[in-house]
């Protein structure tokens, strides 16, 4: 009975890893992003305001004007779907974003629950940056090029609306779409200069939103290539040559050990991911080292050129994770994905696994045979010792 407990409390673990932390923290800022939007539209929020906490948190992106607020809170949107699927440039873009509103918060001083909140959101972020690691190529460009136009889009609406703030003052979309360019290029012409409190606020939330979405843009589009050039310069004897229409192993465990010398022997080519080179020990195989959930790692195991990928690791969730990245970045490549017991059979298929295996179900089910002195296929008589009769 013991064991039964201890399973079932893995099984639940297992399944609340999969939702957290993405969902609770990405439900908060999707929340946040639109309660700015319907305020910075003037639109109807009597009965939300009655709750002072989520009122606060709405006051300190209202003090940039409606039209901007209405900007950060769908760039808040969309990073909260973002964080959904564990994006790192999601991650980056909600840090950015309440790093800005705790700043107005405080320089206003506003010291009230919605402070306190967004305070509690930016550490809670802080301290779940492990879980968002992701890099797909699709999902990065999107969401880079959306905070890209946001973000030029929030300069020149804001510098408009503050105009009066500068000097000499910003009267026309043209001229604040310019100030906006010269700030985020950092080149400072100085021919306008903000001189209110209210104009070095915005300059300054300009300055550490965009430049940090500039980054995190490139660094998400060059990262991998980049990363990759320096492992090859300062890891030469690392050095994979490219492979293609092979197969990828994921994992380190029973199944993905022995799986890579089946194909070894067959002259099969292949390519495994372990989490950790010196627990796997010397092979003469190609390998990667790193977290298979993360595009960089498949990348490097060139997994839009493979013809399959066998998502070997030991957790359940982790191959269902991995099978969602890989056919993010190859949907033709056929997944193989191995699981634990018959019963996650049906949820590695609900991640649009190709293929599920059960070695310890099959396993279990040849014991059954064998004991009732039923003949196996004999391809696997070599890995049978003796036999049984039946009774």
């Amino acid at each position: 009975m013991k064991l039964k407990t201890s399973g079932f409390g893995k099984q639940i673990e297992k399944q609340f890893s999969a939702f957290w932390p993405q969902w609770p923290l990405a439900f908060v800022i999707v929340l946040i992003g639109i309660l700015n939007i319907l305020d910075g539209l003037r639109l109807p929020l009597t009965v939300l305001r009655r709750v002072h906490e989520i009122n606060g948190l709405t006051e300190s992106l209202s003090a940039l004007g409606g039209t901007a607020q209405v900007i950060l809170g769908v760039m808040l949107f969309v990073a909260g779907i973002g964080l959904l699927r564990r994006l790192s440039f999601a991650w980056t873009l909600a840090l950015l974003l309440l790093i800005t509103t705790v700043a107005i918060n405080v320089a206003r001083s506003r010291w009230g629950a919605g402070l306190a909140l967004q305070t509690v959101m930016l550490g809670l972020l802080v301290l779940a940056r492990n879980h968002f690691t992701r890099r797909t190529a699709s999902s990065s460009i999107i969401l880079s090029l959306s905070s890209i136009f946001a973000i030029l889009a929030y300069g020149t609406v804001g510098s408009f609306l503050v105009g009066d703030g500068f000097r000499p003052p910003i009267t026309d979309l043209s001229s604040a779409f310019y100030f906006t360019i010269v700030t985020l290029s950092t080149v400072g012409y100085g021919d306008i200069v903000p001189v209110s409190t209210e104009a070095r606020w915005f300059v300054i939330s300009l300055l550490v939103i965009g430049l940090g979405i500039f980054a995190s843009a490139i660094a998400s589009a060059l990262g991998p290539k980049i990363s990759g050039e320096l492992q090859r310069i300062f890891n030469p004897e690392e050095k994979i040559m490219q492979l293609k229409d092979h197969v990828i192993i994921v994992g380190i465990g029973a199944v993905a050990r022995n799986t890579a010398y089946e194909l070894r022997s067959r002259g099969l080519p292949f390519i495994q991911i372990v989490p950790s080179k010196e627990a796997l020990g010397s092979v003469d195989y190609p390998v990667v080292e790193g977290t298979a959930t993360e595009a960089a790692i498949l990348r490097q195991a060139y997994v839009e050129q493979a013809r399959m990928v066998i998502a070997a690791s030991e957790d359940d969730g982790e191959n269902a994770f991995i099978t969602l990245v890989v056919k993010d970045l190859n949907p033709n490549v056929r997944l193989l994905a191995v699981a634990s017991s018959a019963s996650a059979i049906r949820r590695l298929k609900l991640a649009h696994a190709d293929l599920v295996f059960s070695p310890a179900a099959v396993g279990s089910r040849l014991l059954a045979n064998l004991v009732e002195g039923n003949q196996i296929s004999s391809e696997f008589r070599d890995l049978l010792e003796g036999g049984l009769s039946k009774s």
